[in-house]
């Protein structure tokens, strides 16, 4: 790598510094990439020069990531696996075919939207598909550095300068575990978290917040709670019997999960998702199967959680 004007020419520093991340110390590093241990100081060293900020705190032969250090992971990881595709992406635009798709997406939508997707699209997927999961406020920014070719994430999401190709709506649902006393016929009542703990999503800027209005719109006072940053993490407890995960319908219908069942709220709390791309894609030619197969997999879910309802004894209220 050569940057004009710059002492920093050689990707390879980048490369050490992913790998020291990775392993946990220049020693281990080292090994990975069959250099020298002085080295891999030597090019971090130069690589922090560069950036002007310190990747690493340094306490003796004990280092860790700064917060800044982390945040340059991310970028050098996604800067590396670009380059590493070079070859073939010079490659696809000789042969005029594409030569990968990479598509960022919230943990909740590749558990359960991405794969029966792109099983839809077989057909003319490139060789290379590369799925990177992260936070929906991610999915947008790479969306706007075209460092992605589509974006699954749930809303709300600020999405000027982006495409939206489709765009769902259902409902959140309660996960109880398998024979339980919750699991019954009826829609879930939110008076059940007066005794079960929570399981459910802890960001308070998203559905969570939702799903605190609810509960002090109906004077619910839960009893204990565990917040995590994924679903799927909410619904292993539910399974273990540890709670009652609220979650979102993707996860619930879309990632099988044994011993749990799946009931309504008696309280309808929206939940919604979409797929987004650039304002100019790269991928513009497949856009048409790409939302068809998108279509079809979120109808699918939202068609089962209406079947959750039509089953239930009780009709659930509207919040």
């Amino acid at each position: 790598m050569s940057i004009s004007n710059s002492k920093f020419r050689d990707i390879r520093a980048m490369e050490a510094f992913v790998a020291v991340v990775s392993s946990g110390s220049m020693t281990a590093a080292a090994k990975i990439l069959g250099i020298s241990q002085p080295a891999v100081t030597r090019m971090v060293r130069d690589l922090e020069a560069y950036v002007g900020f310190d990747l690493f705190q340094r306490n003796g032969p004990v280092i860790s990531p700064t917060e800044q250090g982390m945040k340059f992971y991310d970028e050098s990881r996604r800067v590396m696996a670009n380059l590493d595709q070079l070859k073939d992406r010079a490659q696809a635009i000789r042969d005029d075919r594409i030569a990968a798709v990479d598509i960022v997406a919230t943990p909740t939508m590749a558990a359960g939207l991405v794969s029966p997707i792109l099983a839809r699209l077989s057909d003319v997927l490139p060789d290379l598909v590369h799925i990177e999961t992260t936070s929906a406020e991610r999915v947008v920014h790479a969306m706007r550095q075209r460092t992605a070719d589509l974006g699954f994430s749930a809303f709300p999401v600020d999405h000027e300068r982006l495409k939206c190709l489709a765009q769902f709506e259902s409902s959140l649902v309660a996960v109880v575990q398998k024979g339980s006393v919750y699991d019954t016929g009826e829609p879930l009542p939110l008076s059940a978290f007066n005794d079960a703990r929570l399981a459910t999503v802890g960001n308070s800027f998203r559905v969570r917040n939702q799903i605190d209005r609810a509960f002090q719109d109906h004077n619910i006072r839960v009893k204990a709670e565990i917040l995590t940053n994924s679903s799927l993490n909410a619904v292993m407890a539910a399974s273990a019997g540890i709670g009652i995960a609220i979650c979102d319908p993707v996860t619930a219908f879309g990632v099988p999960v044994q011993g749990i069942s799946i009931r309504p709220l008696a309280i309808q709390i929206k939940y919604s998702w979409g797929l987004f791309t650039p304002l100019e894609s790269n991928i513009r030619d497949h856009l048409t199967q790409l939302t068809e197969a998108f279509t079809e997999v979120s109808e699918a879910i939202v068609a089962k959680v209406e079947n959750s309802k039509t089953s239930a004894k009780a009709t659930p209220e509207s919040l």
